[in-house]
């Protein structure tokens, strides 16, 4: 472990060096190899003051860094080799500078030569220690992939405090409370309905193909025999498989309801006191869909309605997924205006 003030110094440490290796980028004359190590050069110098970096990055620039070195050497070689042969010094030991040990090597030799090559002992000095560098940044590496950047001019979401999402995870709660238990039996009856009607099915394909069978039975059978020949078998406790199926399936829709809804309207909160009043006005539950309707009043004398849903969808391969769109109505404004257009990025920006 080792000490904060050294932590702090080998930070800044790091971040110098990648600065001063700026200086041999006018040797590079290829555009795009140049600015990638002056784009490298700088995020690396941010990451070392900051102390973090996602891992992809820090390769990415820890490749680019390296390859600019490289190409500025075999430059700056070229314009001084002349001078190598005149001092007496092998040109094979001095061809190429790639790696860490190149950088050592060449350096030692350009700073005992005579008489020294200044641009060489100045281009040395300057890219010297970047591996080093690259060793306490790698420190502050961590996993992960970094998150999409905006678009210019794409609405960026902000994260929602603590104690917003707090509140808004407690009334989408409430909301989820006032279906679950009618969202329960419309799914059991669905996936009972299923499970009734293809118990005693042994010809795989004579299972009717709707979404809600074909998840019963890949949770009820196994498949014997080959693609010509196949059966279905019952697997051992089937009824409580799709017991639990049902049960998560539930689970999934309220959880992902509460989540998706409270991420949305958390921010709306947060610009305000806690609402005067609430309210659910209407939930309903049909054929396992929801849509739940509150709607919300504040001191300032600002209102919106909220309609949040659940949508059942599958992919192109069958995965079965969920959507939750949300509609913002009758919203408004604390000086009695109604908004026009309400969306959740408008109610972000403007409510």
């Amino acid at each position: 472990m080792i000490r904060f003030k050294q932590y702090l110094s080998e930070s800044a440490q790091a971040a110098s060096t990648f600065k001063k290796a700026e200086s041999v980028v006018s040797y590079i004359k290829s555009e795009k190899i140049k600015q990638t190590y002056i784009d490298a050069l700088a995020a690396l110098e941010i990451a070392a003051e900051q102390k973090e970096i996602y891992n992809a990055r820090f390769s990415d620039h820890k490749s680019a860094i390296t390859r600019g070195v490289e190409y500025a050497y075999n430059v700056l070689f070229d314009e001084i080799k002349a001078d190598v042969i005149k001092s007496g010094q092998e040109t094979h030991d001095l061809w190429s500078m790639t790696s860490a040990s190149d950088i050592k090597r060449i350096t030692k030799i350009f700073n005992s030569m005579s008489p020294k090559i200044s641009k060489a002992v100045a281009f040395t000095d300057a890219v010297s220690g970047i591996h080093d560098g690259f060793k306490i940044v790698k420190g502050y590496v961590k996993s992960g992939k970094p998150p999409v950047q905006p678009k210019p001019g794409q609405f960026y979401k902000p994260i929602a405090s603590v104690d917003a999402t707090k509140l808004a995870s407690k009334f989408m709660r409430e909301a989820s409370d006032s279906f679950s238990k009618e969202l329960k039996v419309s799914v059991t009856n669905q996936m009972m309905g299923a499970y009734e009607k293809i118990l005693d099915i042994t010809d795989p394909k004579n299972l009717p193909k709707d979404p809600n069978t074909q998840q019963v039975a890949n949770t009820i059978f196994i498949v014997r025999g080959t693609r010509r020949d196949a059966t279905l078998e019952l697997i051992d406790g089937h009824k409580a498989r799709v017991t639990k199926l049902i049960n998560d399936s539930v689970a999934m829709v309220v959880d992902g309801f509460v989540a998706k809804n409270s991420s949305k309207l958390a921010l709306i909160l947060q610009k305000k006191d806690a609402p005067k009043t609430h309210k659910i006005i209407k939930t309903n539950v049909n054929n396992g869909m929801v849509e739940n309707t509150m709607m919300f009043e504040f001191n300032d004398g600002s209102s919106f309605t909220i309609t949040s849903s659940v949508i059942f969808k599958r992919s192109t391969n069958g995965k079965l997924f969920f959507q939750y769109p949300t509609r913002f109505r009758d919203v408004k404004m604390a000086d009695g205006s109604a908004m026009k257009g309400p969306s959740e990025e408008k109610m972000i920006k403007e409510f």
